[in-house]
Order: C-alpha cells, then structure tokens, then sequence
C-alpha cells in the first residue's frame, strides 16, 4: 500500500539524516583537533520497481541512504608554536608515522614530541618515519623511525685549510734576519686554530717576509714553538700567485695525539695588491668533539643537530607520502589514515619535491572545519530531519482515516 510505502520511506530519512548530524557533531567536536580533517554526508536514493512492472514515469522511490561519508582534505589554517617538533605540510602529501606493530599509517597531524628513548612520535605514540642519514649527515633512501642521537661528536684532525688575503706590494723587504720575535723582520703574520686528532687545539702562526719584487718567504710556527722555513710564494704582475700556493705545515705533537700532523695550507687565494695586508677569511677542517646541543628541522624535512662545537649534521629527513585518490584513504582513528586499494598505493618523496609540500618547523595545521558551514548544514539536516517526521505522522493520519471508513 502506498501510506505504507511513504511512511517507510520516511523512516530512511530519519536514519540518513540522523547519520547526517552524527558527522556535522563530529566535526563541530573536532573543530580545535590539530590536522583534522572535515567530513560531509552524501546521500543516493533509493528506487523501486515501477507501478506497471516496467521503467519511467510511473516510478516510486522507496527513500534515501547514506552513500558515503567524504573527508575533506583542503588544507587548514596555520599557527606558529615555537615547538621544534610541531611540523605543518604547506602544500600537498601526509606524514608517514608507524606503530609498535609495524602497521603504517598517513597523517596531517604534525603535533609531534620527543619520548625518553629519543624517538619523534605522535600523540599516540606512533614513530614519525625518515630517509635516514649516515654517521656524516648524508642522506640515506633507507626509510626509519626518527631519533635523536644522544652521542658526542668524535674529534676530526685538521688536515687541510685555506687562507684568503692580501700582501702589500709596497712592502719593503726587511734587512734584519728572520726572527718571530723581531718584528721588523718580518712584513705580515697571521694566525690560525687548528685540532689535533683527540680534539685539542693548537695554534699555527704564519710570517710572510718580503724578499724581493713579486716574492716571498714563508714561516710557520706552531705553538709558540720554532719558526720554520715553508716553500717561497712568488706573484705575477696581475698580484696572482705563481708558485709556493700550497704550503704543507707539520706539527709535532707530545700530548699523546697522532704526531706528526701534516697540514696543507692553501694560500693560492692569496693576492699582492698596493694595498695594505691583511685576512679576508681563513677555515680548516678539524673540530674538537662535542654534544648534542639542540634540534632545527628544516622546510625540506631535514632534521639538524646542531653541538656544541660548532658543527651541524643532518640527522634524518622527513618522509611525505601523496596518493592518486585522497578520498580513498580509511580513516581508523587518532588522526591517521590507512591506504587502500581505491586510495592507491603511497608515492613518497623529500618534502617539496615531486609535487609534495614544505615543512614548517614550530608550526601547527589547524582542524580544517568551517563553523559557518556546519551550522548551516545542521540547520538544513534538522529541517530534514522534522520533514520526514511529518512525513510519518501525515501517513499515520491518512492510515487513521482509512480505519475510521469501517465505521
């Protein structure tokens, strides 16, 4: 009968839109959740066989169900924390987080914290996964949790360094012998830190004597120690050197570091201008050891120790995962998602390559709810809602009606 008919039809109304408010509550509940993801509703009829056995005009639907329940992957404001580890994704892709299981699961949500083994997870504890870095910060494909090294750095001996200057052209060639302690008998000296292989460090000193137009001799001394003759520098008329621009300096050592140290000092960079001497910059390449002094990542994901010697090293990098069809994407709880067949497999890369978005450090991605547009739809799902109530009370009405023709 068809009072009967609509007033079933009704009740899937009531089902499909209280399934509706169901998803508008959840999103409204999660509306402060960092990295959410907005939901919506869709709904598809239902369509019964038609009055006279065939197809078209004479059809009578039999209601509506609930077809699916999107999620909306539209990115969500951003705000700044100052916390290392909140990490927002400016542009496309997921974080890649593992549980104690192993199972893999894809997030938006960057709230991530350190634990007490050193290990960047999630709030639910999930390892935040990384393209691993070897013991001299290099880069790996080898994909892993995340963790901090709780290591000191190993001392690394100096063995080479640079030096870039000038030596005045106008210099008089002193007359008096060579001596570190007569300073007229010298034109120019610069000195230099260098370390030793058990991370001490030591000082060399140079002198630069004029000799005669376009040349001149060189001295080394290391630690207040003996002066000693290098190879002899010469210059052509442009100020450029033309031989003596790779000076090897050796230090002997008696504090139990590896002795001799030989160094190759490279003062090809050095010029000869009517101007008067001096450094424009000097390195080496040796460091003493030190500790873990704190932690920057990077907008390419890449995760920075930074000790207190000065030196920085990359730890890991973050790994971002995009997929052919988002919507395919399972959501299981705690913010992460799980990839499907329909969801496509996982294409993962560096941050900012391949289409995948940065990495803002001390940044958090806000829920992506638009109250404005939830309170609508609960107003129009409410409507809804009391429509197909009426629905089954008119139809009870009528069924009344026909009740009361026996009389």
């Amino acid at each position: 009968m068809g009072i009967l008919t609509s007033m079933f039809t009704a009740v899937t109304g009531l089902s499909s839109y209280g399934n509706a408010m169901g998803v508008i509550g959840n999103n409204i509940a999660n509306v402060g959740t960092a990295g959410f993801k907005s939901s919506r509703a869709t709904f598809s009829d239902l369509v019964s066989s038609s009055l006279g056995g065939g197809s078209g005009s004479d059809q009578i639907g039999l209601g509506v169900f609930l077809n699916d329940v999107q999620t909306n992957f539209s990115q969500g404001s951003m705000t700044t924390t100052g916390n290392t580890f909140d990490l927002a994704i400016d542009g496309d892709g997921f974080y890649l987080v593992q549980n104690a299981s192993g199972a893999n699961f894809y997030t938006r949500a960057g709230q991530f914290n350190v634990d007490n083994l050193g290990q960047v997870v999630d709030s639910s504890g999930a390892l935040l996964q990384g393209y691993q870095a070897d013991t001299s910060g290099n880069i790996t494909s080898t994909v892993g949790g995340i963790t901090l090294t709780s290591s000191a750095v190993a001392p690394v001996a100096t063995t080479s360094a640079a030096i870039l200057g000038n030596l005045n052209a106008n210099a008089t060639a002193p007359t008096a012998a060579f001596s570190v302690t007569d300073a007229t008998s010298y034109n120019f000296s610069t000195g230099m830190t260098f370390y030793d292989s058990l991370g001490n460090s030591h000082q060399m000193q140079l002198y630069f004597r004029k000799t005669a137009a376009n040349a001149w001799g060189v001295y080394s001394q290391i630690d207040g120690g003996a002066a000693a003759a290098q190879t002899n520098m010469t210059f052509n008329a442009s100020g450029a050197v033309t031989a003596g621009g790779t000076q090897t300096v050796t230090a002997t050592l008696t504090n139990g570091a590896t002795t001799p140290q030989a160094m190759t000092v490279d003062l090809s960079s050095l010029t000869q201008f009517g101007s008067a001497s001096g450094v424009a910059s000097q390195t080496q390449d040796g460091y003493s050891s030190g500790t873990l002094d704190r932690i920057s990542v990077d907008k390419e994901g890449r995760v920075i120790a930074q000790f207190t010697n000065g030196e920085t090293r990359a730890l890991a990098q973050v790994v971002l995962s995009r997929f052919t069809n988002p919507d395919g994407l399972v959501n299981v709880g705690d913010n992460h998602f799980l990839e499907t067949v329909e969801s496509g497999a996982a294409l993962a890369g560096a941050p900012t390559m391949n289409g995948l978005g940065r990495v803002l450090s001390g940044t958090v991605e806000q829920s992506n709810v638009d109250l404005g547009k939830e309170f609508v739809d609960m107003i129009i799902t409410q409507r809804a809602f009391q429509a197909n109530s009426r629905a089954i009370t008119t139809s009870d009405e009528m069924l009344q009606e026909l009740v009361n023709l026996k009389r």
